[in-house]
C-alpha cells in the first residue's frame, strides 16, 4: 500500500511532445527534464517560502534531499548529494587506497578543508554536477547518490518557488521509448548522431517552454543557427546526460524568452561525447506572417504542387445538393487538378460555377468556388477521369488557409516548373 504522504518516483520522466513542438509523442526523445538544483537555500527562504507554498507529501519528499547545516554564510538547507563532513580517517583511508592521482588530490582539497577542532574535512565551496559525481566516486559514496529522476521531482517543487533563487542552467536525459524507430541501420552499435542532435534541439526547445515561458500557441520559432560536434561514440546501453547552459537570452515585455543561444553538451559515462549549439529568435505568429508576406516568390507560370499522401482525399465539389468526391492530383492559389473513378461526371461539363471544400489538419478548412476547365478520360483505365479547376471565388480567410496548406503540405511539381 503507497502511503498517502508518499510521492511515487518513477523509473523516468517521458516529456510530453508538446513541450518539444514535434507532432508524435514517440518522437518526444528527452526525458527527466530540469533546473539545475540549488546546492544551499538559505534558511529563511526555506522555511518562510519553499515550505508553505508546498504539500505535506512535498515537504516530506524534499526532507530526503536537504538539511539544515552551518553553511559558509550562516544556516542554510543544503542538497544531500555529497558529504558534507568528512572524518579523517576515512578520508586518509580513501587517498591510500584508491588510485587518486596529483590532480585528483588537488581537486579534493579545492573543495574540502579541514576543520582541526572537528577532525574532519569540511565542503568548503559549492560543487557542479560533474564535481558532485567526481567526489562520490572517489569515496565510493553511492548512498549520497541522487538519481536524475529524483532531481527533476526536486526542480519541479523548487520551481514554483519564485524566492529560491534560479540558475540559468539545465539537464536531461536523452529518451528512447522501446517502440520508438530512429533514421539508423538496425545493425547499428552506437547511439546515431542524428538522434543526438535531435535530442539536444528538443531539449533546447522545451527550455523556452518549461524556463523561458514562452507558450505553447501563437508563436514560431525562427533558427539562427545549430552546430553540433561529436567526440566519440554514444554507446547504446548506457545511459546520456544532457547540460544546457543560456549563454544569451533577451526577453519581451511579458518577460518571456524572444531570442536565446544555447550551449547543449552531451555526456555518457561523465565524459563529453557531443556539443550541440543553438540560437533561435521567437516570433509571434502574425510578425512572421507579415515577413514572410515580404518574401513570397515571383513565379513566370502559377507552380503547381503534389500534397503528400495523407491529404489527397480531403477534398469534395459541389452543386445543387450534388457532391462529387475525389482526389487532389495537384493544386495551387488559382486551381486544382482532381481525379474521379466510377460514372462519367457529365454535370460538371454544363456547369459555371461549384462550391468546394477542403480540409487539412491544423490550417482548417478552405471553401470556395470554381469553374471547370477541363474534363478527360484516362488513358489506362475507363473508370477514371481528370478534372481541372479554376478558382473563381475565395474569401481572404481562404485564400490565406490555401497558401498554408499548400506550404505545409504541398511539394513543388519540380519538372512542371524546369520545362
Amino acid at each position: 500500500m503507497i502511503s498517502p504522504n508518499k510521492i511515487e518516483i518513477p523509473n523516468v520522466i517521458p516529456l510530453s511532445k508538446q513541450y518539444t513542438r514535434t507532432f508524435f509523442q514517440e518522437d518526444s526523445l528527452v526525458s527527466n527534464i530540469r533546473r539545475a538544483l540549488q546546492r544551499e537555500i538559505p534558511v529563511d527562504t526555506f522555511e518562510s517560502y519553499v515550505l508553505p507554498a508546498i504539500t505535506i507529501q512535498e515537504r516530506i519528499f524534499l526532507s530526503n534531499y536537504y538539511e539544515k547545516r552551518n553553511g559558509v554564510n550562516g544556516l542554510v538547507y543544503s542538497l544531500k548529494s555529497i558529504p558534507l563532513k568528512i572524518s579523517v580517517e576515512t578520508a586518509n583511508a580513501v587517498l591510500s587506497e584508491a588510485n587518486i592521482d596529483e590532480e585528483q588530490m588537488k581537486f579534493l582539497f579545492s573543495l574540502y578543508a579541514l576543520d582541526e577542532e572537528e577532525g574532519k574535512y569540511v565542503l568548503k565551496n559549492t560543487v557542479t554536477e560533474a564535481d558532485e559525481i567526481k567526489i562520490l566516486q572517489m569515496f565510493k559514496q553511492k548512498a549520497f547518490h541522487i538519481r536524475n529522476v529524483e532531481k527533476a521531482l526536486v526542480s519541479e517543487i523548487l520551481e514554483k518557488i519564485p524566492e529560491v533563487p534560479k540558475k540559468d542552467v539545465f539537464f536531461a536525459n536523452l529518451h528512447t521509448p522501446p517502440t520508438h524507430k530512429f533514421f539508423a541501420p538496425p545493425n547499428l552499435k552506437h547511439i546515431s548522431g542524428m538522434q543526438i542532435t535531435e535530442a539536444a534541439r528538443q531539449f533546447g526547445i522545451a527550455c523556452h517552454h518549461i524556463f523561458g515561458r514562452v507558450p505553447f500557441e501563437g508563436v514560431t520559432f525562427l533558427l539562427q543557427y545549430l552546430n553540433a560536434e561529436f567526440f566519440q561514440y554514444a554507446k547504446l546501453n548506457m545511459p546520456i546526460k544532457m547540460r544546457t547552459i543560456l549563454k544569451d537570452v533577451k526577453y519581451n515585455k511579458e518577460k518571456q524568452w524572444n531570442y536565446s543561444s544555447l550551449e547543449i553538451t552531451v555526456y555518457q559515462e561523465n565524459v563529453e561525447i557531443s556539443k550541440v549549439s543553438m540560437a533561435a529568435t521567437i516570433l509571434p505568429l502574425k510578425v512572421y506572417q507579415r515577413l514572410k508576406s515580404g518574401q513570397e516568390e515571383v513565379y513566370e507560370i502559377d507552380p503547381r504542387f503534389r500534397l503528400i499522401d495523407k491529404f489527397r482525399n480531403n477534398i469534395s465539389i459541389r452543386d445543387n445538393g450534388k457532391k462529387f468526391i475525389c482526389t487532389i492530383e495537384n493544386m495551387s492559389q488559382k486551381g486544382f487538378m482532381v481525379k474521379f473513378s466510377g460514372k462519367h461526371p457529365s454535370d460538371l461539363n454544363d456547369r459555371v460555377v461549384l462550391e468546394f471544400f477542403m480540409h487539412f489538419d491544423i490550417v482548417g478548412f478552405v471553401h470556395g468556388k470554381c469553374r471547370l476547365l477541363w474534363l478527360r478520360e484516362d488513358n489506362h483505365n475507363e473508370d477514371t477521369y481528370f478534372a481541372g479547376f479554376g478558382i473563381e471565388e475565395i474569401s481572404e480567410l481562404d485564400i490565406e488557409n490555401l497558401k498554408e496548406s499548400i506550404a505545409r503540405y504541398g511539394r513543388l511539381i519540380e519538372e512542371r516548373e524546369i520545362f
